[in-house]
């Protein structure tokens, strides 16, 4: 899970509120920034912009133009909660403050590229990174949330059969249609690895579970080629938090919804649930859903 701290700038040029406005665009020119934190007695009291500073005059004090409260966030926080941040706002930047100290700045550019290094390039989804850190993040809050992988049924026979361009089209054809379930029930799409996709709602499983069959019965085409679905589902069973480290969990939970879409191969319903992997068979899915694992 990327966190804030390790994208931020560190050890920002900061201001104090009474100097000058020359001196702060002179700060700016400088050191080629856009924005700079207030300070005042060690105290963050809120950060100014270049466009703040656009025709007022140069011998007015900073305390004039400051714009405040400051919003920021916190070191630890992953990215989407940074973006999320900025869009809730409207702002383009965050100041990064821990226990009242400032640390940092994360700019919306900085964001946005190491943002675009944890999307998938083909089909426009985030990565694995970031279905960890939104499972991690919803456990956190004391919610239990209902994973859904996905699988795409006989993906390399349709690789072998019609090349890896019709793969590809495939794979942007289910992300598309996997983008538009999740906008419509109020949850998250991801591309976890290969084939496999990954669905998260933040409510029980008894609320998610009615609208899966929806989701098998989208009519997906590759050219002639009929594209089927294998849905495992894990999770969204606890009214409580879970006991434990969320890091770990949400890796338990990815393991399991992973075998469960396994299992749902060979079932005409096209869809099992975790609990359902804990049999004589678990080694042999784990071996056909993780290769190279030493099984």
């Amino acid at each position: 899970m990327v966190q804030v701290k390790e994208v931020m700038t560190s050890a920002p040029v900061t201001i104090r509120p009474w100097a000058s406005v020359r001196e702060a665009a002179n700060l700016m020119a400088q050191h080629r920034i856009g924005s700079l934190p207030v300070l005042e007695d060690g105290t963050l009291v809120g950060v100014i912009i270049s466009r703040d500073l656009r025709g007022v005059h140069p011998n007015r004090v900073v305390m004039d133009v400051l714009r405040g409260p400051p919003i920021f966030i916190s070191p630890k926080a992953s990215l989407l909660e940074a973006q999320a941040l900025m869009q809730e706002k409207g702002v383009e930047r965050l100041l990064v403050v821990e226990e009242g100290r400032l640390l940092g700045i994360l700019t919306k550019r900085a964001l946005a590229f190491a943002l675009g290094q944890g999307f998938d390039p083909l089909t426009g989804l985030p990565r694995a990174d970031f279905l960890r850190s939104h499972l991690e993040r919803l456990m956190d809050k004391g919610i239990d949330p209902t994973l859904v992988f996905v699988d795409l049924d006989d993906f390399g026979l349709l690789n072998k059969q019609l090349g890896h361009t019709a793969g590809d089209q495939a794979l942007k054809e289910v992300a598309s249609r996997l983008s538009a379930f999740a906008r419509k029930h109020r949850g998250e799409a991801f591309r976890y690895a290969g084939d496999e996709f990954a669905l998260v709602f933040p409510r029980p499983r008894a609320r998610a579970l009615p609208h899966l069959p929806e989701l098998l019965k989208l009519p997906l085409r590759v050219g002639e080629k009929r594209l089927g679905l294998s849905l495992g589902v894990a999770g969204g069973r606890r009214r409580k938090k879970r006991p434990g480290s969320s890091r770990a969990t949400a890796d338990d939970l990815i393991r399991l919804a992973s075998l469960a879409s396994t299992l749902a191969k060979g079932r005409p319903e096209k869809m099992a649930l975790g609990e359902e992997v804990n049999l004589p068979n678990t080694r042999a899915l784990e071996a056909e859903s993780f290769p190279g694992s030493g099984r």
